[in-house]
């Protein structure tokens, strides 16, 4: 860097690391405060006075040495939490989430980064076939912004087994262009790893720090650029300058004239502030006049012509304008999967002709251009907007936030799944609009909400009552039983959820999103697939074969069952246990605490027969093997006949000693989302 790095009459350097201000050694006054201020020992300088520096760079980034952390086992283990060391929380530094990676090594293994319990982070390690001493299994996944406080939580994918064999489990923070798996010497104790941390100066915006002289930190000849990773910004030098922009005397200009290779000039260089002038030499100025003649006269020529041309060029440009309305139309359509609709009408136009294309005029109308106010809810990737149509009908709008190939996709296969079925616990899809950038969906509008939000997120003066739970559990029970069974072609939801059922007025309940959904030729009993779901209802027998099947469906119904008669979330960092939803229902089952953790509702207006016998449904749901499992048309039918089941069955608990998975799967996770699956087959061999 040109010019001074630090402040006058200080250190720029510690051992063979500069230290440009605002950091600073020695003297506090060297550093633009005490978090600033490095140690040097030894010619190691210290960040927070632990943390050895690799790198400073004045662009806001730092890069540190830190130890991974290793935990080694001898028996089967639920869950550990460990790697609490590094906190940067009041501090100007934070981890910087595109350059750096999560990395667990070990096997059978889910690693949750945590904040307070709130999960923002996960990824899976998963090995068949090898005990848990020789896998090489690992897993890696990106940070969560903002993050200062990195606390990791582990759980055994399968907690209940007893193993003799020891084996050890690696998590720590990498650099991405630092860290290679292969050189990583697992046998030497403790590693190392480089982590890029981001800095910054100031705890406001520049919007907010308004150059107030008594605080705000850059020099002159210099910008400020608000921090994208959490509040603060950093200073840059303008264009033309250049220096530390965070010294008092800050940028400097440039002399282009200096460098004549990065700033050509054919004449007489002048420099001046923030760029540079070139001036033409006598001889070749004439020849520049001589030139600028003869380009005079022929455009005096040309502009003649020129004049003629204006009203043919007038008449013409309103017609290419109306071809290219028309050309943006059909390359919006043909991306929005217009062409695969059109496929799909000529091979059966009965169901699709009811379709209604609207406008993008018609649905900005409806949903008075996409007010914030008219949002329903938000997904992973859609927004739901409330609309109303010009003859009074009110409307669901599903919008996507952005257009690759997957949501296109998604977009045409919802479309192609819901004109095949015909039920009234199922969404009807009244139309949809392919001329806008993203593709748009029109519903009918279902007025309560989402059972999720029923079940929890309920008052408890009015919490949700036992028949309303049976009366949606049976509904959905039957959606399902008619998509399998009854449907044309076989249709797979594969995303059965608390948050896909939705509600009307009288609680009756109403399957949706059909985005990821298939139909299966009834030669067929799987599909093998890239594995999709979400964390908490996703099969792990399919999870492990990457092969969906019915039974697929039926286990993650069976946890929307255990959600109607616990009303708990499948996935909480409030359970004790730190397990899962379905695993901590078995377990509870198991050691005849079933009622512990039942809804208090539920048990205060359920019968114990009653109670019981739903209970054993939902764990044969969550079998771990898909062929112990019943079919939803079984489901369906033990629901609908739930009173004489209780008069002609024995009731008791199933205590029988069964295959039941106590894990789930997961990836990136940020706050407040529900954890969406996109992998590809995969196996250890």
């Amino acid at each position: 860097m040109p010019g001074p790095i630090a402040k006058p009459h200080c250190p720029d350097k510690c051992g063979n690391i500069s230290i440009p201000y605002p950091f600073g050694i020695g003297d506090v006054k060297c550093a633009k405060d005490d978090k600033f201020l490095l140690q040097c020992n030894n010619g190691q300088p210290l960040l927070l006075g632990s943390l050895p520096v690799r790198h400073l760079s004045i662009k806001g980034t730092v890069n540190v040495t830190m130890k991974t952390k290793r935990q080694c086992f001898s028996n089967g283990v639920s869950e550990v939490n460990f790697y609490g060391g590094i906190k940067l929380a009041g501090s100007p530094f934070t981890f910087f989430h595109n350059r750096n990676k999560f990395v667990v090594l070990g096997c059978n293994i889910t690693a949750l980064i945590d904040n307070n319990r709130e999960y923002r982070r996960a990824c899976l390690s998963f090995c068949r076939g090898y005990p848990p001493s020789a896998a090489p299994g690992f897993c890696t996944t990106s940070l969560p912004k903002q993050l200062k406080t990195l606390n990791i939580t582990l759980f055994s994918i399968d907690p209940s087994s007893d193993s003799n064999h020891k084996f050890c489990l690696h998590a720590f923070v990498a650099a991405k262009s630092t860290y290679s798996i292969s050189e990583i010497n697992l046998s030497k104790h403790p590693v190392t790893t480089q982590v890029t941390l981001q800095w910054v100066v100031g705890e406001e915006k520049c919007e907010a720090s308004g150059n107030r002289s008594e605080t705000y930190a850059c020099g002159k000849n210099t910008e400020c650029q608000s921090s994208t990773n959490g509040p603060g910004y950093r200073c840059i030098c303008k264009q033309g300058f250049q220096g530390n922009p965070y010294l008092p005397g800050g940028c400097q200009d440039i002399d282009e004239c200096d460098d004549p290779s990065g700033y050509p000039c054919d004449g007489f260089c002048q420099n001046t502030a923030g760029d540079y002038t070139c001036r033409r030499s006598d001889e070749s100025e004439v020849n520049s006049r001589r030139h600028g003649v003869a380009i005079l006269a022929s455009a005096i020529i040309l502009s003649i012509g020129f004049l003629l041309l204006i009203a043919g060029i007038y008449w013409l440009n309103a017609l290419v304008k109306k071809r290219k309305i028309i050309k943006l139309k059909k390359k919006l359509f043909k991306r929005n999967g217009g062409l695969l609709l059109q496929q799909q009408i000529s091979s059966d136009k009965g169901k699709l002709e009811k379709l209604k294309i609207f406008s993008s005029e018609e649905l900005e109308k409806a949903t008075d251009y996409y007010n914030e106010n008219r949002i329903l809810g938000k997904g992973g990737q859609v927004i739901v907007y409330k609309g109303m149509l010009p003859d009074g009908s009110v409307v669901a709008v599903k919008k996507s936030k952005k257009m690759d190939k997957a949501q296109i996709e998604r977009f045409a296969n919802e479309v192609v799944i819901l004109s095949q079925i015909n039920h009234r616990n199922v969404v009807k899809l009244l139309g949809c609009c392919l001329e806008t950038e993203v593709p748009l969906l029109v519903y009918e509008f279902v007025s309560n909400g989402t059972l999720s939000n029923h079940i929890h997120d309920q008052m408890e003066e009015s919490p949700m009552k036992l028949s309303d739970r049976l009366r949606v559990a049976k509904e959905v029970a039957g959606a399902l039983s008619y998509m399998h069974s009854a449907a044309d072609v076989p249709i797979y939801h594969r995303d059965i959820k608390s948050s896909n059922i939705l509600l009307d007025g009288k609680y009756r309940a109403k399957l949706s999103d059909f985005g990821i959904s298939r139909s299966v030729p009834t030669e067929k009993s799987h599909l093998t697939t890239s594995v999709r779901g979400t964390f908490g209802y996703l099969d792990p027998e399919y999870f492990q074969s990457s092969q969906y099947t019915e039974k697929s469906d039926v286990y993650s119904f069976g946890v929307v069952l255990v959600e109607l008669l616990t009303g708990q979330k499948p996935i909480s960092g409030l359970r004790s246990e730190d397990m899962g939803l379905a695993a901590h229902f078995i377990c509870s089952a198991k050691k005849n605490r079933l009622f512990d953790v039942l809804d208090p509702q539920v048990v205060m207006e359920g019968e114990k027969e009653e109670l019981v016998i739903l209970a054993n449904l939902a764990m044969r749901c969550l079998k771990l093997s898909g062929s112990k499992r019943p079919t939803m048309k079984e489901v369906s039918w033990e629901l609908e006949n739930l009173k004489k089941l209780q008069k002609h069955l024995p009731v008791e608990l199933d205590h029988q000693e069964d295959d039941y998975y106590f894990a789930e799967s997961s990836r990136s996770l940020e706050p407040g989302d529900e954890l969406e699956l996109d992998m590809h087959p995969r196996s250890t061999e």
